[in-house]
């Protein structure tokens, strides 16, 4: 457990560089919406299909470091031709920039299922709530630290942003092979396997999706990312091009949720061991459906700053809460398998959601400023329908009652009109 922190801690330069800088690194190339849109989405798709393969080949490995190491080592090697795309031809730049991307993503989502079996194996279910609070509070001080330094080399960095952006792409690289040799610092636990018989194929859980509680959060988060990422990849555009922040001012708003989740992951960690991670999906995903709207109404800084903090809020008790769920909800011997299906199609409804909003910018009727504002209303109208869902995932019942202050954030009943929404629930509930 302490070693997955400390090779979390080099993972997380990776990340935290490459989640703020991507984007605007096809921005300073000249990508267009729609190779935004692309260029989110690719990746996506691919490292969801990719997943598909990782139970088979954890069976043929048989070991978890075996299938991990590998596939880490490909995926930051692959930042090195990210980093010399923008020598190439000018019509090169950006497509060669985002098939880069799209190989690290795939190598480095092979093994995802493989290492989220693994935390859940190790980590005590009873401390999943402490510990993966504590992992990431200590990995985003990580996170906000690279990406901080980055904004403020990129700034100062007058004429020479690309030669910048390369000198970033070689440390995710050299962080993630160091991330690599660590995992041989982990201890890990023999990999438990399907009895025979009772493999669940993609197709069998495809079509159990809506009568199964794994599957209705399975599909419920999914289509919540679909949502999100509509406008997801374009607010960096739109801090960048129309608000013409700097690179500083631009990694500050980034960063901001994640000293907020840095600030609050005590208290959902707290949340989830207390009332189960269900309860705090639910309330964290009700925000989420608000987060684009004072992006439409308002360009202060001060109020967008707020609007991030708010964000970081309601995504630190989301993500870890979605994480506990999954890694504490299934049988040892399906583990495996059930993550990687969950990724598979959370993945592909990531790129679906990129990609649709790159195609349809165009095409909105503008609401407000800039045209880019409307893609972010329309998010948030998508986000609706999977917040409501969530509403239909049984969770498990912790010791102690709610108070009615409790009740009221954590389980509250969802009421359309009396009798209706009952009868609704009550059919669910049978299926499940």
């Amino acid at each position: 457990m302490r070693a997955s922190i400390v090779e979390g801690a080099f993972a997380f330069v990776m990340i935290g560089l490459s989640e703020a800088f991507y984007i605007p690194y096809l921005n300073a190339l000249g990508a267009s919406h729609l190779q935004i849109g692309m260029g989110a989405s690719l990746p996506a798709l691919m490292s969801g299909l990719i997943q598909l393969i990782g139970p088979a080949a954890l069976h043929k490995s048989g070991s978890r470091r075996r299938l991990i190491v590998p596939t880490v080592v490909g995926q930051a090697l692959a930042f090195v031709p990210l980093a010399l795309a923008w020598h190439l031809a000018p019509h090169l730049q950006v497509w060669s920039a985002i098939t880069a991307f799209v190989v690290s993503a795939t190598f480095g989502n092979l093994g995802a299922s493989a290492w989220a079996d693994w935390m859940g194996a190790v980590v005590p279910r009873r401390r999943h709530g402490r510990y993966f609070a504590t992992r990431n509070r200590l990995l985003g001080i990580v996170q906000i630290s690279i990406a901080v330094l980055g904004g403020y080399l990129l700034d100062h960095a007058i004429g020479k942003v690309l030669i910048m952006f390369t000198a970033i792409w070689f440390a995710c690289s050299f962080a993630r092979l160091v991330s690599a040799a660590l995992f041989y610092l982990h201890y890990e636990p023999p990999v438990v396997r399907h009895p025979s018989g009772e493999h669940v194929s993609f197709l069998d859980f495809l079509r159990d999706l809506h009568a199964t509680r794994f599957g209705i959060f399975t599909a419920a988060t999914s289509l919540l990312s679909l949502g999100v990422n509509i406008s997801g990849p374009f607010f960096a555009v739109h801090m960048l091009n129309n608000l013409h922040l700097n690179y500083i001012a631009y990694t500050i708003l980034i960063v901001m949720p994640i000293a907020s989740t840095i600030a609050t992951l005590g208290l959902w960690g707290h949340i989830i061991d207390r009332f189960g991670s269900v309860p705090a999906i639910r309330l964290s995903a009700i925000i989420v459906c608000l987060l684009p709207l004072p992006w439409v109404v308002t360009t202060s800084y001060t109020l967008l700053l707020i609007t991030q903090i708010v964000a970081g809020f309601s995504w630190s008790g989301f993500n870890l809460a979605t994480f506990t769920f999954y890694v504490g909800s299934l049988k040892p011997h399906e583990r495996i398998s059930h993550i990687a299906y969950f990724n598979t199609i959370n993945f592909v409804c990531t790129a679906v959601g990129a990609a649709l909003g790159g195609f349809i910018i165009p095409y909105l009727p503008q609401v407000a400023q800039w045209q880019l504002q409307s893609i972010f209303v329309f998010s948030s109208i998508v986000r609706i329908g999977p917040a409501v869902l969530f509403q239909l995932v049984r969770h498990e019942k912790y010791a102690g009652a709610m108070n009615t202050f409790e009740r009221f954030f954590f389980d509250p009943t969802l009421t359309l009109r009396t009798g209706v929404t009952s009868s609704i629930l009550r059919y669910f509930k049978r299926q499940l």
